[in-house]
């Protein structure tokens, strides 16, 4: 599949470790949200994707939300 921004077709695939913390001064009071994806990244522009599996997301969206 070709790189959505530049059409390249020069694409790794890469394991990562995410931590997600909501935003301002309210966010510390939650707890950050881990996430641990296979990111895909253009090796020509470098943009990179990964899904955000459902059970973190429904986190984000409840967290967001408040």
């Amino acid at each position: 599949m070709a790189c959505k921004r530049c059409a390249s077709d020069k694409r790794g695939k890469y394991t990562a470790e995410m931590n997600f913390h909501f935003p301002g001064a309210e966010g510390l009071d939650k707890p950050s949200v881990w996430l641990f994806p296979e990111v895909v990244v253009c090796l020509e522009c470098g943009l990179a994707e990964f899904n955000v599996p459902e059970a973190e997301l429904g986190t984000l969206r409840k967290d967001t939300a408040a």
